[in-house]
């Protein structure tokens, strides 16, 4: 509005300057005819009329820019003294935790006309500021008004910010209520066209997790194809939250990215300063830590952050008095009483929210209450005159509201006001017609600050007894729900919440467990239920709950990449177990602490710990099957191919499943044994019955170890169809140790097909994924692709140099396992060619070790293949020491 007013002054002094220079000319013109000599500038206009021109437009267009910036700088001095203060403070550590309030509400142009030009608020915005579809940011709620006609001061200042390559976050503090939200939408609907906008809310659906940001980041990847692979993947249980934000950020690249967290002082703790939820912190310092990406987030929040190095914008006072009669226009309710405009802004200061209560108030009251401009300023007297000005039904409605603090629909308050949800959604409907409950997407709910006002003057016992009481309804509900991904927990993971409100653990737990088993450990997001398990470090009732609390705790560290946390974890389980007779525990703490060994590298741990599980469990208990299957794993990757037989053949018959992990198993000490044909066989039977009961991972893991198979059998052509079956799998799922041995494999038969290009391309990618004996075996191929394709050494000798530290700091933590060390041996074989000086001892001692473990044919088969590949075109007879301990 004030970008008008400069306009018109604009206008005004260009008309006045052209008027005066007309009156000028006219005067030349005039009186140079009878006069023969005048002083300058007449005799300028008459005999150089052109110079007198040129003079002319350069002043006019000098002072038009100094008019310019004077306004601008005018501007900005209004937000900070009539309306916003406006500081910049980059680095505070305040630990307070106060709510956000937010408000404004669109109208349509000719409402706002309307109301506007008789509250005297100035003139209509012009098409150009006509408001914008609010819903083109997804997940902004309903009151945010569709274009935003103050504060560009410090809208400018947030654009600065958040376009600087160097940080990752900005804040936008301000008091509860202040028009942060609005302020938010109209950054994002601003920005740049190549900049991808996201909007989520603490107190939102989806709320902010790590897994949300996750899934809202890869909606931000340009490319379509790209994109629809990367959701995919991204709903596989099988990698960690870290690999997946690699994943991710790998399909970024260098894409601009505005990520807005509403309400963020919700995501700390009041106490400790610290994430309540630790995953969504870690990920955040694992993006800041990420070279090259272009990914700034803006927390917007009511208080200081405790983050160090925080760029923070703040606006604490209310609007402009330029402005204030265009958002309370948009406050018009009909059939309220008309709102006398100077007394609602010396009574609220201009504040928006408490401006927006006062005008609600007076439109729903139905009781005698005193007049809120009387307690408009301050905010527990307000609440209070609210609560009395309504009828009943809407006070115990407004009352559970606040006792709940999150959104809810109305089933949940019918249930706890002994009313039909028709009836509920009149009431509630009403209250957000009159602007006193916000609603978003059939989820109501008060501002937070608000609402722990009015919960506060509730007694201890009825705020427990509700909220356990919209618990059980919640979980009763989320058990009639078809789901199918984290989204369709919603009531489920909202009776989590309430059950942990209302400090009942064992309900919390039991629930969160059930969930567990049934979706999240399966599809790789039991770390979502980090900020409830953090929340619930006691008040435990038995061994039952305790246990049920480690077990999750340990599976949500694993899930972050923690291995090392959740092995100390788990491993208090298990000691604490012992003591007790609850044997299912125990033994269920045994296979969990044996896979993180396994999955950590330490496979001589993993062993021990599985055979602690045969003896421990009782004859026919499924322990033992679990164990047999554990040790028989253990037993081949260190080579012990004839004990690790006697396991398999102990398992007898099992399940489908893991049936088919025994068939895998049998195929793979098959191959290393060198009896390819009888290894294809198992593993096409298998891969089968994995493609019939919908098991892709497995499935495709047959086929990458089958195209070894054929390639043993000397038929090219079958092991390309084979491994190009086992990449397209791994494209589409999350599995890290596919996705780098399916693309190694791929590299390995292109590299055979002299297809250096295609094998390099093959290679780069299965490296994405830096963890792990695959991804070791997948740096050293890449080395050897680059070396075949005439890339510079550089490239080359990088490779090798990745592949041989990951492989020997394996070899270091699984002493006796061979595939480390052969990897080790072909990494150190390419280093020893790109630097002579290095001699071939390292790779020789290498290799030596990996035969003294196992020497069989497949191993040789598959050691001599890729030394081919690697000096395949190198000239004369290099590394003779490493080729005859091959050969």
């Amino acid at each position: 509005m004030r970008s008008k007013g400069r306009v018109g002054a604009l206008a005004a002094v260009l008309l006045f300057s052209t008027t005066a220079l007309g009156v000028l000319v006219s005067i030349a013109v005039n009186e140079a005819t009878s006069q023969p000599t005048w002083p300058w500038p007449f005799d300028t206009m008459q005999h150089h009329p052109w110079r007198w021109a040129i003079i002319s437009a350069a002043a006019l267009t000098v002072l038009t820019v100094l008019f310019f910036r004077l306004t601008d700088r005018g501007d900005g001095a209004g937000d900070a003294e009539g309306g916003a203060a406006l500081t910049i403070d980059r680095s505070h550590f305040d630990r307070s935790n106060v709510n956000q309030i937010t408000g404004g509400r669109q109208t349509n142009a000719d409402s706002y006309y309307e109301t506007n030009y008789f509250l005297g608020g100035g003139n209509p915005p012009s098409p150009a500021e006509k408001p914008s579809d609010m819903r083109d940011i997804p997940g902004l709620p309903e009151f945010v008004p569709g274009t935003l006609h103050d504060r560009r001061g410090l809208l400018k200042r947030l654009e600065t910010e958040m376009s600087r390559s160097e940080g990752l976050f900005v804040a936008l503090e301000g008091t509860a209520g202040v028009g942060k939200t609005a302020i938010t939408a109209e950054l994002l609907r601003k920005a740049p066209e190549k900049v991808a906008r996201v909007y989520l809310a603490a107190r939102g659906y989806p709320g902010v997790n790590c897994f949300s940001v996750l899934e809202r980041l890869a909606v931000a990847v340009a490319d379509q194809d790209d994109r629809q692979l990367l959701v995919e993947r991204l709903n596989d249980g099988e990698s960690d939250v870290l690999v997946r934000l690699g994943d991710v950020l790998d399909q970024l690249g260098g894409d601009r990215v505005w990520l807005a967290l509403d309400d963020a002082q919700d995501l700390f703790d009041t106490g400790s300063g610290e994430w309540r939820d630790e995953t969504l912190g870690l990920l955040f310092d694992e993006v800041a830590k990420r070279p090259g990406q272009r990914i700034k987030i803006l927390l917007v929040t009511t208080v200081r952050l405790p983050l160090a190095r925080l760029v923070t914008e703040r606006v604490t006072n209310g609007l402009p008095a330029t402005d204030f009669p265009g958002f309370v226009a948009t406050l018009a309710i009909p059939g309220a009483p008309a709102t006398q405009l100077a007394a609602l802004a010396q009574a609220t200061r201009r504040h928006p929210r408490t401006a927006e209560l006062v005008v609600g108030i007076q439109a729903i009251a139905t009781r005698p209450a005193a007049d809120p401009l009387d307690a408009a300023s301050d905010a527990p007297t307000l609440a209070k005159t609210m609560l009395a000005s309504l009828a009943e039904p809407q006070e115990r409605v407004v009352r559970s509201l606040a006792v709940l603090d999150v959104p809810v629909r109305p089933a949940v308050l019918a249930e706890l006001n002994g009313v039909t949800p028709g009836e509920m959604r009149v009431v509630l409907d009403e209250l957000v017609r009159c602007r006193l409950v916000r609603r978003h997407d059939d989820h109501y709910y008060l501002p937070a600050g608000e609402a722990h006002r009015i919960a506060g003057a509730v007694p201890p016992g009825t705020r427990v007894a509700q909220r356990r009481r919209a618990a059980a309804f919640l979980e009763n509900a989320a058990g009639a729900r078809t789901v199918a991904r984290l989204d369709d927990l919603e009531d489920a993971f909202l009776a989590v919440h309430l059950y942990v409100a209302a400090e009942e653990a064992g309900p919390a737990l039991r629930l969160m467990a059930a969930l567990d088993d049934r979706y999240l450990k399966g599809w790789g997001q039991t770390a979502t239920l980090t900020p409830w398990l953090t929340r619930m470090t006691g008040g435990f009732f038995g061994f039952r709950e305790q246990a049920r609390y480690l077990m999750l705790a340990g599976r949500a560290l694993a899930q972050r990449g923690q291995l090392a946390e959740a092995i100390k974890v788990i491993d208090n389980g298990v000691l604490v177990s012992a003591e007790t007779d609850n044997t299912a525990a125990h033994l269920g703490f045994l296979v969990q602490l044996a896979a993180y060994y396994f999955r950590a590298g330490q496979v001589g741990k993993a062993a021990e710990q599985y055979q602690k599980l045969l003896d421990r469990s009782p004859a026919g208990h499924k322990g033992v099957l679990t164990a047999h299957i554990g040790l028989a794993l253990c037993l081949t990757e260190t080579g012990a191919f004839t004990e690790a037989d006697v396991h398999l053949d102990a398992a007898g018959s099992v399940g489908p499943d893991l049936a088919l992990s025994l068939e895998y198993q049998r195929a793979l000490i098959d191959f290393e044994r060198g009896q390819a044909g009888r290894s294809v066989d198992r593993l096409e039977q298998a891969r089968d019955a994995a493609v019939k009961a919908n098991a892709r991972v497995i499935a495709a893991r047959c086929d990458d170890l089958a195209a070894w198979g054929w390639l043993l059998r000397n038929k090219p052509g079958r092991a390309t169809e084979a491994a190009l079956r086992a990449y397209e799998v791994a494209e589409r799922g999350g599995d890290p140790g596919l996705w780098s041995t399916s693309g190694t494999t791929l590299a390995i038969i292109e590299l055979h097909h002299d297809k250096p290009d295609r094998a390099f391309a093959a290679a780069n990618l299965a490296t994405r994924y830096a963890t792990g004996m695959y991804a070791a075996e997948a740096f050293a191929v890449k080395g050897v692709a680059s070396l075949r394709r005439g890339d510079s050494r550089e490239h080359a000798r990088q490779a090798f140099s990745k592949g041989a530290e990951l492989a020997r700091e394996l070899g270091t933590a699984a002493p006796g396992c061979y595939r480390p060390h052969e990897v080790e041996g072909l990494a150190l074989a390419g280093l020893a060619l790109l630097d002579p000086e290095r001699g071939e001892q390292g790779a020789a001692d290498a290799y030596r070790e990996a035969k003294r473990i196992v020497d069989l044919p497949g191993a040789q088969f598959r050691r001599r293949e890729l030394f081919g590949a690697l000096t395949e075109d190198w000239p004369g007879d290099p590394l003779p020491a490493v080729r005859g301990l091959l050969f």
